[in-house]
């Protein structure tokens, strides 16, 4: 922003005006920024989560307060879990169930293909409940063929991590400045 002042009476209230307007226009622009920044994000996320298949069972939205102290959040939030049943024939018949957080599939993965960035505890390989079989590469489950309507046994290795939220934060990183030049530009340009 540029204001140029003569040293006159009028001139200096022209300049304080200026400052006045700027000052007044900040609350909108520093929202607008920030929500700027989480469409790009929100975006990312979508096209990431989508990878694996648990994109229909996940969505993103933004979250936060407006006004000159914006604070805005990205937020990935389960629409519903999975629930996996299994049974260990040779120890008894029990029929066990746990639900399954799409978004941390999505995230962080399972199985052979886990990552669990930033030493996160509690998640990532081996972190299943009642997992015994972490580290064995492979798996046969029985998963639903959609042709014949029937479960048949399939060798699975796990869910490959697309890393939805961790992409979108990237991002957002990486457009800081080209967001802040675009939204905060005073020239009319």
């Amino acid at each position: 922003m540029n204001i140029e002042v003569s040293l006159n009476e009028k001139s200096v209230n022209h300049a304080i005006g200026q400052l006045k307007d700027y000052r007044d226009s900040l609350a909108a622009k520093n929202e607008q920024f920030v929500y700027e920044l989480l469409n790009i994000g929100i975006k990312v996320a979508e096209e990431r989560a989508g990878h694996n298949g648990y994109g229909r069972y996940i969505t993103f939205y933004k979250k936060g307060k407006g006004g000159i102290t914006t604070i805005g959040y990205l937020v990935g939030e389960d629409t519903q879990k999975i629930v996996t049943q299994w049974q260990y024939e040779e120890k008894d018949d029990a029929i066990r169930t746990a639900a399954i957080s799409p978004i941390l599939f999505a995230e962080f993965g399972s199985a052979g293909f886990a990552r669990v960035p930033f030493d996160i505890s509690g998640v990532g390989q081996g972190t299943f409940p009642g997992q015994t079989h972490a580290y064995d590469g492979s798996w046969w489950v029985k998963k639903l063929d959609e042709e014949t309507g029937e479960y048949v046994w399939t060798k699975w290795y796990g869910v490959t991590p697309t890393q939805p939220m961790y992409h979108a934060e990237m991002k957002m990183y990486e457009q800081i400045y080209n967001v802040a030049r675009k939204v905060f530009r005073t020239d009319g340009r």
